[in-house]
């Protein structure tokens, strides 16, 4: 089986570069997606659909690795998210302003295979929003 490891490095920086189908080449069809931001994705083109909601904001969004560790089915990448607010973001104009943030994502891989079958994405939105100049949005289930 392949390492890990070593392909959440390189879904990484296929991410950097943009290229949300090279990306999702590294997940299962029916793939988990979570940004504990918002509202899961399940299957591949929800998950394409959430991801290009950021590369239309942040399309130099582009992504530092700090760590990444694997242990079994699991490996934890702790990174830096990086980009410039140049277009519309969740019905946000662009400010010009940029951002960086520190994120963890957890990602599963499935037992038979190199795939990934889930992917739980923390950051704190309240410094993503404060960076941009932006109203916090609620979180999801806030009443």
């Amino acid at each position: 089986m392949a390492d890990a490891a070593q392909l959440v490095r390189d879904e990484i920086a296929d991410l950097s570069r943009g290229d949300l189908e090279a990306v999702l080449a590294y997940y299962t069809d029916d793939v988990f997606f979570h940004d504990v931001t918002t509202e899961p994705c399940h299957g591949k083109e929800a998950m394409r659909d959430f991801m290009a909601v950021f590369y239309r904001g942040f399309p130099d969004l582009r992504i530092e690795i700090r760590n990444v560790i694997a242990g079994g089915r699991l490996v934890a990448a702790e990174y830096d998210l990086l980009g410039t607010h140049t277009g519309t973001f969740l019905e946000h104009p662009a400010t010009g302003r940029a951002f960086r943030i520190p994120a963890l994502s957890v990602y599963e891989q499935e037992a038979d295979g190199p795939l990934f079958t889930r992917e739980t994405v923390y950051y704190d939105a309240a410094s993503l929003f404060g960076q941009l100049g932006l109203p916090v949005p609620a979180a999801p289930g806030a009443v």
